[in-house]
């Protein structure tokens, strides 16, 4: 597949660049704009039957945006991606009040957007003009269009501020599966797994950012799990805390108190609002754990369903501000079409049935070194995410 580079960060979490978490959302005020001017063409016109319908309404969002959510909403050739435009040439227009709700902002140097009508939701990324990308339309009897099946891993490097995420260990990994009911699960990798590196070595498969950056984590992942890796994203520690800032914190239910190896607690049983500081000692904790890195990876896959939750309360209006806060943390090699679908597909989906999952594996030693050995269990696992929906 194609790759396209959005960021800054390379080689691209680098080549066609960029949530989840999850992954995986804020507020941001929008100057208003007035948009109850008539325009030759769209208001005020005549035609057989009576006069053209108003153009929508949209307080604060641009005219330029609100031009082609008329034209979406109204009738005409709407400016879309091919599959999209193809689902939409069979919409049903409205002619009845049409509010609407989004924001705008900015992914890498791409102008992104996020509308909301009732149910409908646009997804919009803007280079001389607002194209639609992606969404669904149940107002114009428009379903979601084809979505293609992915799965992507989420990186998350043990970096800390200046050093680069690509070349530190990949201590979080998880496989995130989207198909088009939304998220389809996460399946979490022990960072320990002795695999094959994409150049011919055995190793922990965390070392394989260290060594072929993010294109080898992907490489060492897929290699060993035999599950076709559609895109990656990575962030380190800094960037994993501005993004739980961004989402206002997470809530996290815990079985039991956790402490952190620093001597502070991180959560209490029961339910938990986590700040950043909280939730990234809950994604690196495992001394003090039963099942060590089994269990963490297991913490970190719910902190992604934390993300979702969190994200689905802000709404698919706020989605466009989410992303343009967390930009500037993440890196990736989606397109930025590609990150708006993956994104909004949070919103079709039932974040307390998404499937989290640890593959399991054994202990031993290898080089001296304390890992784990994936064997069939793991593997029956890996093949159960390959259509990126774990279970049916």
């Amino acid at each position: 597949m194609r790759r396209r580079t959005l960021g800054a960060v390379r080689p691209p979490f680098l080549h066609r660049r960029s949530v989840l978490l999850g992954m995986f959302a804020a507020p941001f005020g929008l100057a208003a704009c007035s948009t109850d001017k008539p325009r030759p063409g769209v208001s005020g016109t005549a035609t057989k039957g009576g006069p053209a319908p108003a153009r929508v309404q949209g307080p604060g969002l641009p005219a330029d945006l609100l031009d082609v959510m008329t034209t979406l909403y109204r009738g005409g050739t709407v400016p879309a991606e091919r599959g999209v435009k193809a689902a939409l040439s069979a919409r049903k227009t409205v002619r009845g009040p049409v509010r609407l709700t989004g924001t705008t902002g900015t992914w890498k140097s791409s102008r992104i957007a996020t509308v909301v009508h009732d149910k409908d939701v646009t997804l919009l990324v803007k280079d001389k003009r607002w194209t639609v990308v992606g969404g669904w339309w149940p107002s114009l009897k428009v379903a979601r269009p084809a979505f293609r099946t992915m799965r992507v891993l989420a990186i998350g490097s043990d970096a800390r501020n200046p050093q680069p995420v690509e070349k530190c260990r990949g201590d979080a990994l998880h496989i995130v599966g989207v198909d088009a009911k939304g998220v389809g699960g996460i399946v979490g990798i022990p960072r320990d797994s002795w695999v094959a590196m994409p150049g011919g070595s055995t190793a922990k498969i965390n070392a394989a950012l260290v060594l072929g950056g993010a294109r080898g984590q992907v490489a060492a992942v897929s290699q060993a799990s035999g599950v076709p890796i559609d895109g990656y994203v990575i962030t380190g520690f800094k960037g994993f805390r501005a993004m739980v800032s961004s989402l206002g914190g997470i809530v996290f239910v815990a079985n039991r108190a956790i402490r952190s190896v620093e001597g502070f607690q991180i959560v209490k049983p029961g339910t938990n609002r986590l700040d950043a500081k909280h939730a990234l000692a809950l994604a690196r904790e495992r001394k003090h754990l039963s099942n060590g890195d089994f269990g963490r990876s297991a913490n970190q896959g719910a902190i992604i369903k934390a993300g979702m939750v969190m994200a689905q309360k802000l709404g698919p209006a706020r989605l466009a501000s989410l992303l343009t806060r967390m930009s500037p943390y993440l890196a990736t090699d989606l397109t930025v079409a590609e990150v708006l679908n993956l994104c909004a597909s949070l919103y079709l989906s039932d974040a307390a049935r998404v499937r989290n999952t640890v593959v399991p594996g054994s202990l031993a030693t290898r080089d001296r070194q304390s890992v784990v050995l994936l064997g069939a269990a793991a593997r029956s696992t890996f093949r159960d995410i390959r259509d990126g929906r774990l279970g049916t």
